[in-house]
């Protein structure tokens, strides 16, 4: 995340309190309309704000789906897990269009019971498509997936404790100098920091293990990954970063599968 994203994304971040292929979508019956549509895909609802396209929409649905596919290093019983507590805690993802929270009047809105603190950020429907929107669709996805449902499935994905396996991954990544945390100085001291820059590392570090930069357009001249993290693929991770493979492996790559390129590269054209 770039520095000139980290006030934004601050202003509209809420605090966590604590499967199947298919999407379906529907209506929201929330009486403020704060989002009048949604579509569930894994155990997991994503609402959308006035304005945001039908067809966005359904394309967020299908490529967290393409998260969700079967491959040989799935473990049925952790991903089974990982999808009930999604179910249970009743975790959202929000989609709203690029430039609505430009304004210093805006509201994120207020989700519809039982849906209520577990969620991270918005994931925003941009004028055009290509790896700035794969970026932002993959990026808050994940954001999803590990600051809120392994946050609330693992002990160690409490980004909270220092001593935890995916704060103790990071720091061998910013000791190591792959991670740059300085952008979110600011926020030091504030209770968001800590998610923020655990949020981050594992989204980058799961990028890198899909070999993803490229297509979400994260990818610097020159690098592999890029300023704020410098690894972009798994060979990298994998002999760089021990402790952040071995993360990766123990939880991430028994749950989610890497998203079919081609497919994701349609859904954003």
């Amino acid at each position: 995340m770039r520095m000139k994203n980290i006030l934004l994304y601050f202003s509209i971040i809420l605090f966590v309190a604590c499967g199947g292929e298919d999407s379906e979508s529907g209506s929201s019956e929330n009486s403020n309309n704060d989002f009048p549509n949604f579509v569930d895909s894994n155990n997991m609802r994503i609402f959308a704000r006035k304005g945001v396209t039908n067809s966005f929409l359904n394309n967020v649905g299908s490529a967290y789906s393409e998260m969700f596919k079967e491959n040989s290093n799935i473990d049925q019983s952790m991903r089974s897990n990982f999808l009930n507590v999604c179910k249970e805690k009743y975790v959202y993802q929000r989609v709203g269009v690029d430039g609505m929270a430009n304004n210093s009047n805006f509201n994120p809105g207020t989700p519809p019971k039982p849906y209520d603190d577990n969620a991270t950020d918005y994931i925003w429907e941009m004028q055009t498509g290509g790896a700035d929107q794969i970026g932002e669709v993959i990026e808050h996805l994940l954001h999803t997936v590990t600051a809120v449902t392994m946050y609330l499935t693992y002990p160690d994905w409490n980004y909270k404790s220092s001593n935890s396996q995916l704060y103790l991954a990071m720091m061998e990544a910013v000791n190591k100098g792959v991670y740059d945390i300085s952008d979110y100085d600011n926020l030091k001291g504030e209770d968001v920091y800590e998610r923020i820059i655990t949020q981050e590392y594992a989204y980058w570090l799961i990028l890198a293990e899909w070999d993803y930069y490229e297509v979400a357009g994260k990818k610097d001249n020159g690098m592999t990954g890029n300023g704020e993290f410098t690894l972009g693929t798994s060979s990298e991770i994998k002999s760089q970063l021990p402790l952040g493979h071995k993360l990766y492996q123990d939880h991430i790559e028994k749950i989610l599968s890497i998203p079919n390129k081609e497919k994701i590269i349609s859904f954003f054209p």
